[in-house]
């Protein structure tokens, strides 16, 4: 081999290796892009999942109030048909 032909092997070889290097710091950077994206989207999922744990407890005490509230009406029905047979029959 001559010194030319080593000349143009090494200076081929350095722009394919510039060339190598170009393209993985462009797929780094969208990488890097994607990631970024991805922290964002997780921390958005996480607040909204706090948010909806919050109104669904808030929920559920307000049910849990309204079953309370229905159990004590249960009993004032079921004595209902007693009153009204009271009311009724001395007529």
């Amino acid at each position: 081999m001559s010194i030319e032909t080593l000349t143009r092997d090494v200076a081929d070889l350095k722009r394919r290796v510039d060339l190598a290097e170009t393209k993985l710091s462009q797929q780094t950077g969208q990488f890097e892009f994607i990631t970024g994206q991805l922290r964002d989207v997780q921390l958005y999922m996480h607040g909204r999942f706090a948010d909806v744990d919050q109104r669904l407890d808030t929920l559920e005490s307000k049910v849990d109030g309204l079953g309370a509230r229905f159990d004590g009406f249960e009993s004032k029905v079921d004595a209902l048909p007693r009153v009204i047979a009271e009311i009724i029959a001395p007529r």
